[in-house]
């Protein structure tokens, strides 16, 4: 984290996430380990060309992709919004909140007592996490 901060010190990167992922397959860690497998999709023309992390999260779902990756790829995305510049990060995250929240909405629950609606917990955890991120950059 304190070389993230080092680097959006200096004026982080311009680059978009794909491309940033890709660069991180040599890791030796879980992220490594995704942007391995995303690079070699990439190769096969198979990963997508997204704006969201919410579009890659659902390529992998689509992909029948759980666990251990799915986290290495949310892992990945935040140290991504980390090393980034500024504008960058705010662009990405307030792409990400309207993703995440037009997700939420198309599974809302309507109650039948009015104009309330439930939404799933883990969009409310996501919007918060984004929305924190964006006060603190």
């Amino acid at each position: 984290m304190r070389e993230a901060n080092a680097v959006k010190a200096k004026g982080g990167r311009r680059v978009e996430f794909s491309m940033w992922l890709f660069e991180q397959r040599k890791r030796d860690d879980r992220v490594g380990s995704v942007a391995f497998d995303a690079y070699q999709e990439h190769q096969s023309g198979k990963w997508p060309d997204a704006d969201t992390f919410q579009d890659y999260l659902d390529h992998m779902l689509e992909n029948r992709v759980r666990g251990a990756p799915l986290k290495a790829l949310d892992q990945a995305w935040w140290e991504y919004i980390d090393v980034v510049t500024r504008d960058v990060a705010q662009h990405y995250l307030l792409l990400e909140v309207g993703a995440v929240m037009e997700r939420a909405l198309l599974k809302a629950e309507h109650l039948e007592d009015g104009d309330r609606y439930i939404i799933d917990g883990a969009y409310v955890e996501r919007l918060e996490k984004l929305m924190a991120k964006l006060k603190e950059i």
